[in-house]
């Protein structure tokens, strides 16, 4: 029996649903629960029209352009979806290359202004949304808060070195979700914190690694419907995890 019935729940906010990994969670919770309340949110209106094809045939999406490294952005989002109680909020934000940066192979290409630019994008948004959202999973409903993390940001796995800025960003995150995971048992008891690594899925932010990769890759919507697995299996005795998309547990 699932701890988390996706197909019954209420209200689920997918923030970076543009495109990816984000959007494909819009369509496959929308496929198990087509009265859901979905609220999902997107940055760049250029990238995000699947998700406005995805509204087209869905009146219970709202969309919602945010910036959410921004708190006022964030904060209006929460006035504007008017969700009370939430049952899933999953952050699928993250950058591994973009205009800003590409990972480093050694520390002679450590620069400050780009590890910045990491710490903002892969670390920063989880917390402020667990701020700003925190107060709709207070009470006993079952309820989920996730970010999407990376295999590559556990200290413990880590033997090849390289990336900086993208690992220990990812690593950043996990430690925020091990605070968030403590902070909600008080307020949130039925609540579960997890962070997740997605596997190695065929988007923009991966596109430019995986021609030689000899790991296993996933479509956007297997990785999402792996990630819903983990979810809707996983109860408040296990909060504060970081969980493979394979349902393993990884090391910090």
């Amino acid at each position: 029996m699932s701890y988390i019935d996706l197909s019954n729940i209420n209200n689920a906010l997918i923030v970076g649903a543009g495109h990816g990994i984000g959007l494909a969670f819009c369509e496959e919770i929308l496929k198990l629960n087509p009265q859901i309340a979905m609220h999902a949110t997107y940055r760049r209106e250029e990238k995000a029209n699947k998700l406005f094809d995805l509204k087209k045939s869905f009146s219970n999406l709202s969309i919602y352009q945010v910036n959410p490294v921004n708190e006022a952005e964030v904060i209006n989002l929460k006035t504007k979806s008017k969700i009370q109680k939430i049952n899933l909020l999953i952050n699928c934000i993250g950058t591994l290359q973009d205009d800003t940066v590409s990972p480093e192979r050694s520390l002679r290409e450590i620069d400050i202004s780009k590890l910045q630019h990491y710490f903002l994008i892969n670390s920063s948004i989880t917390p402020l949304l667990a701020k700003h959202f925190k107060d709709c999973f207070r009470g006993k409903h079952s309820s989920c808060f996730a970010a999407i993390s990376a295999k590559v940001g556990s200290i413990d796995d880590n033997s090849l070195g390289g990336w900086y800025g993208y690992r220990a960003s990812k690593a950043a995150l996990n430690m925020f979700i091990i605070n968030i995971s403590i902070e909600f048992k008080r307020s949130a008891p039925n609540s579960v914190v997890l962070a997740i690594h997605p596997g190695t899925t065929i988007t923009e932010l991966s596109e430019d690694f995986i021609q030689n990769t000899n790991l296993k890759l996933h479509k956007p919507n297997q990785t999402a419907e792996n990630i819903l697995n983990i979810i809707k299996n996983k109860d408040p005795k296990q909060t504060g995890q970081f969980v493979s998309w394979d349902q393993s547990n990884i090391t910090w």
